[in-house]
């Protein structure tokens, strides 16, 4: 690897665990090396059309073979690999300990339906991992293009398995036993076993039907010694064995019923039960929507971070400007509704559920292989409206550390709603706690964050007791 090129966030697996590619960024170009033997599979999809059905479709990123001439530079740098890929470079790199239900579920979908496309053309996906997929404008797009194999067999996937602890389990883990998407992964990145999602549900209730045949059955086969000789099979030979693929396409069709079933059956709770976004913005709502569109036009971001973004009104508000939002809450439902939302109504911005004052960790090989939230999210503009008080009295940060924290998140702008000790919100938030050590009010949040910020504007909102604040990083 040169000196102008880096490991890019994309890369998932990998050369850590599979040598047939890996992900590369070079002078802001986002390149995939691949074997001779990927190499061969990515053709043959290219020239039967396929490929380039499932990029105008968006189900994969955008991709094309590096020519000969720059592949031979390449190669130079990357010992063993003579065939490069050039891909579309995405803004956002997330995991799916950052997703909703609903996003977890599109994934895994995205997944089965490139399964079944790809086994009617003799190919397959040698790997089920939801770490495969990204989203863009609030869409699932598979990314690691060297997951294309010749099928080893048609009659049957061996990433079945894999698929499953990735999407089915932990869908059937939050919809019927309560279960978290960020527990599930970050305790176990490869998800869960049969045998440990089964344990979740008693000696009875696992024999109901919709955990019978992929988490009960598979769990006490698992129990079972293996009978010698039954390893799994090499690769294939010269051509997969001619299996009709008809019984793996209805087992696919079946898994792909149930997991849109687990997410279209979730309800979300709380708030957010009977929640029906509003076009109309009145009072001091409305005003502060005038006052937020006034500071974003002068910043002129391109990418923008909505901290606490409820359900993404000023993230759309963003996105109609021009800007590309990641908009994160730590509240899962909210995020599930702004989801929600992108399929009726797709903008620039993808939702993540992530709370800032405890955000996602590097974790996987030497903390390398999945980057941290903070390395992975660069934004100019950081909004930050109507969350002071929960980073304060629901996350305990002093206003020094509110500002630190938001300083990292943004290279260049801040968006601050500054809400007082006396704003009636803030008093509900109280209710029930020890009073704070410290005085928040409009002035020391002022004089704390130009510390590390220039104040370009202020502006009040009409008929509250808050302010807005346009800063800019020193």
């Amino acid at each position: 690897m040169t000196a102008g090129e880096r490991p890019f966030a994309l890369r998932i697996a990998g050369s850590l665990r599979d040598p047939s590619g890996y992900v590369f960024e070079r002078d802001g170009a986002v390149y995939r090396a691949v074997d001779e033997e990927c190499a061969g599979v990515i053709r043959r999809l290219e020239e039967g059309g396929l490929l380039g059905a499932l990029v105008a479709d968006r189900s994969v990123v955008a991709t094309s073979f590096v020519p000969d001439a720059e592949a031979s530079a390449l190669s130079a740098d990357h010992s063993g690999y003579h065939r490069f890929l050039r891909h579309e470079r995405l803004d956002t790199i997330s995991f799916p300990y950052e997703w909703s239900a609903s996003m977890l579920a599109d994934a895994g979908l995205l997944t089965l339906d490139l399964q079944l496309r790809l086994i009617e053309q003799g190919c397959a996906l040698k790997d089920g991992t939801a770490y495969n997929v990204q989203f863009d404008a609030g869409r699932p797009v598979f990314i690691d293009l060297a997951s294309f194999e010749r099928a080893p067999r048609l009659d049957a996937w061996f990433a079945l398995g894999q698929f499953h602890r990735m999407f089915t389990f932990p869908l059937l883990l939050l919809r019927h036993r309560g279960w978290d998407l960020r527990s599930y992964f970050l305790g176990a990145p490869d998800g869960r076993s049969e045998r440990q999602v089964a344990s979740a549900w008693g000696p009875v209730s696992r024999w109901h039907p919709r955990l019978l045949l992929d988490v009960t059955l598979p769990a006490l086969m698992s129990e079972r010694p293996r009978a010698a000789g039954s390893a799994a099979p090499g690769p294939a030979g010269p051509e997969p064995k001619r299996m009709d693929a008809t019984a793996q396409g209805i087992n696919l069709r079946r898994i792909r019923r149930k997991v849109a079933r687990l997410a279209e059956g979730y309800r979300p709770g709380g708030v957010w039960a009977g929640y029906r976004p509003s076009e109309s913005y009145s009072g001091a709502e409305g005003k502060k929507r005038e006052i937020v569109t006034r500071m974003l036009a002068a910043a002129q971001a391109k990418r923008v971070l909505d901290v606490g973004c409820n359900t993404g009104e000023y993230s759309y508000l963003a996105a109609g400007l021009g800007a590309s939002v990641v908009a994160v809450d730590g509240d899962h439902d909210a995020v599930e509704m702004l989801y929600r939302r992108l399929r009726a109504k797709p903008a620039a911005i993808v939702p993540l559920v992530v709370d800032v004052a405890n955000p996602s960790p590097a974790i996987g090989y030497r903390n390398h292989e999945r980057p941290r939230f903070n390395d992975r999210i660069r934004s100019d503009c950081v909004l930050a409206l109507a969350v002071m008080h929960h980073l304060v009295v629901s996350a305990g940060l002093t206003l020094a550390a509110v500002r630190d924290l938001l300083a990292d998140l943004t290279s260049d702008h801040l968006i601050l709603e500054v809400v007082p000790r006396t704003d009636h919100m803030f008093e509900r938030l109280m209710a029930v706690r020890r009073e704070l050590t410290e005085t928040v009010s409009v002035d020391r949040c002022r004089m704390l964050f130009q510390e590390r910020f220039t104040l370009v504007a202020e502006e009040p909102v009409e008929g509250t007791e808050r302010v807005l604040l346009h800063l800019r990083r020193r």
